[in-house]
């Protein structure tokens, strides 16, 4: 979607890619599902794929203008959190954004998944804004969707 909302952008797709993606995704090797997916949309030359941790991004400091991260952050532990809110503070340039969308209990989601299978480690808009201001973001807006809570915020 990012690519096809801003034709000038090129992309870093980073995930861990090891057996956790397995059991969540199945066996087939991820790095080449998502390179397969890319080439069906036709925008394999404005991507890369690059296994990492993003609570030790493999970049250089201020390496990238933008930063997405869709429901990954909260899967951490309460001290992965605020590691990995750092590193993407670290990669991104001065004036750079970077846009956080987490799980959000709502209608929606127990109506999907019941109660037994809702994401148990929830935390609202208050407790991510904290965070992503003790990782040296200012806060540019939040908003909810469905299931979603996002929060897009600024490197000064």
């Amino acid at each position: 979607m990012v690519l096809e909302a801003r034709p000038q952008a090129t992309v870093v797709a980073l995930d861990l890619f090891t057996e956790s993606y397995k059991a969540h995704f199945g066996s087939e090797d991820g790095q080449a599902r998502l390179a397969a997916n890319l080439r069906a949309a036709g925008l394999e030359h404005r991507a890369a794929i690059q296994a990492g941790d993003m609570r030790k991004l493999p970049f250089e400091p201020a390496s990238f203008d933008g930063i997405v991260s869709t429901y990954a952050i909260d899967h951490l532990s309460r001290e992965g959190i605020p590691t990995s809110l750092r590193e993407a503070s670290r990669v991104l340039k001065p004036g750079g954004e970077f846009l956080l969308m987490v799980i959000a209990k709502d209608y929606w989601l127990k109506f999907a998944f019941g109660p037994l299978l809702l994401h148990s480690g929830t935390s609202g808009a208050e407790w991510w804004t904290s965070r992503l201001q003790e990782a040296g973001f200012q806060m540019i807006e939040q908003g909810t969707r469905p299931a979603t809570l996002y929060l897009l915020a600024r490197k000064p």
